[in-house]
């Protein structure tokens, strides 16, 4: 198995992943990591650095720009937030298949999914509801005060499905890794924890297969 995991610069988020599960796997898998928007040859973060190192982890880390190249070289491409995966199924479209976030793949990749799906399709329906409602709206011959009181109506009619879809909205889950760029080395510690949990799901899953 060839992982390969994406942040934006590739010396925080992503090289703490790769030396984290280098480390986890015991150098069972090929792992890398690169950046949307990285330059080439820079040293991992200094608060990276003494994070993994509290840890026992070495880092021996340069960061590398994400290329066509490593999109092919990888079974499996994790980002660290919904963003970089948006940017990679823009530029790759053709390796969809495995591309995922981070979270989504080691946690529960399908519930995600059902979640975010069920929430794009209430919002479609809301969406063409008041497209047609303003097509026909747009038809009659109002007065301003009655246009105003037809779209009143039109509001509290829908509201039900509003509130339905903003509670859809705040239950989808948080599919990011937090950024610890800039921060504190506690803000580093906080990052290793929560890259370390999902490493842990992330070899139960390889371990299934």
């Amino acid at each position: 198995m060839k992982v390969l995991f994406i942040c934006t610069g590739n010396t925080c988020r992503s090289p703490m992943a790769e030396a984290l599960l280098r480390h986890k796997s015991n150098g069972k898998l090929e792992v890398k990591s690169a950046g949307v928007f990285a330059q080439n040859g820079s040293s991992a973060s200094q608060q990276t650095i003494q994070v993994l190192s509290e840890n026992s982890i070495a880092c021996q880390h340069r960061s590398r720009p994400l290329d066509r190249s490593l999109v092919d070289w990888a079974d499996l491409l994790l980002t660290m937030t919904e963003n970089h995966k948006a940017i990679l199924l823009r530029d790759y479209p053709e390796a969809a298949f495995k591309i995922f976030t981070l979270k989504e793949y080691a946690l529960n990749q399908s519930k995600s999914e059902r979640a975010y799906q069920e929430f794009h399709e209430k919002y479609a329906e809301l969406e063409t509801k008041r497209a047609g409602f303003l097509y026909e709206l747009d038809k009659k011959n109002l007065s301003h005060a009655e246009r105003e009181e037809e779209i009143e109506a039109f509001q509290k009619k829908t509201r039900p499905e509003l509130v339905e879809l903003l509670q859809l909205e705040k239950n989808l889950p948080d599919l990011d890794v937090s950024d610890p760029f800039g921060g504190h080395v506690e803000v580093y510690r906080e990052t290793y924890e929560e890259l370390d949990q999902l490493i842990d799901e992330l070899i139960k899953k390889f371990e299934k297969k």
